[in-house]
């Protein structure tokens, strides 16, 4: 709750994070992934969550994150998904499907306009 009312960001206790992780504005930031890689930059107002209500905290319902990946400010990763290592993200993209290793992926759904 510390973390909420002086940054204004949400991070799961059972979310395992990697080394180098940068949040360059925390307002509205919410982290609820699975795991979240190494060297991670994650802007303002990013979710990283469950699609559906959920309690059980698993695979099938929130995303992995790999290495070196960049979510840009308000986008939204949801479900049980897989984002590879170097990959991006665009502002206010919704991503609800697995992302491979060096792809760009970009719109509401977002989908991959550079790999």
């Amino acid at each position: 709750m510390l973390n909420f009312f002086v940054f204004g960001i949400e991070i799961s206790v059972r979310c395992p994070i990697g080394p180098g992780l940068f949040l360059p504005h925390t307002q509205g930031t919410v982290i609820g992934a699975l795991r979240i890689g190494s060297n991670a930059t994650i802007f303002q107002g990013v979710t990283l969550g469950a699609s559906n209500l959920d309690f059980e905290y698993t695979e099938k319902t929130r995303p992995q994150l790999g290495d070196n990946v960049m979510i840009g400010a308000g986008a939204k990763v949801l479900g049980g998904l897989t984002l590879g290592d170097n990959v991006r993200v665009g502002a206010n993209s919704v991503v609800l499907n697995d992302i491979p290793s060096g792809c760009l992926a970009v719109g509401a759904p977002a989908r991959i306009v550079h790999s």
